[in-house]
């Protein structure tokens, strides 16, 4: 069972849904149209940002052990603002120190699916 990624984001991130699709236009006005795959919408999900310490129990450390211990190509579960829960994957992050022990941790999700 996949893990979910439980942890408060700050407002900001930017959803963006691709709808994979095919087109043939041949060249008389007339164009032909139609959905790659079963799964022709995704979402990615820029601009995810936690600030806080590199403290046990601190969200930001839970936050980045969570995306070490998924390594980039495992999935999780997680639930977009508005959405559904489905499966995203985080391929690394930004980690920018703000000064007096705080950090910026900065991902971004990608919608993924599994049969």
């Amino acid at each position: 069972m996949a893990e979910t990624f439980s942890y408060c984001t700050r407002l900001g991130a930017t959803g963006e849904i691709a709808q994979r699709t095919w087109q043939n236009d041949f060249g008389d006005g007339y164009v032909q149209s139609g959905g790659t795959g079963i799964n022709t919408r995704s979402e990615t999900w820029d601009g995810m940002t936690i600030i806080g310490r590199l403290e046990a129990g601190d969200d930001l450390l839970g936050a980045r052990t969570f995306l070490d211990r998924h390594e980039g190509y495992r999935s999780f579960l997680w639930t977009p603002p508005g959405g559904a829960q489905g499966r995203y994957r985080c391929n690394g992050y930004k980690l920018r120190p703000l000064g007096g022990g705080l950090y910026e941790l900065s991902f971004t999700f990608v919608q993924v699916f599994y049969p």
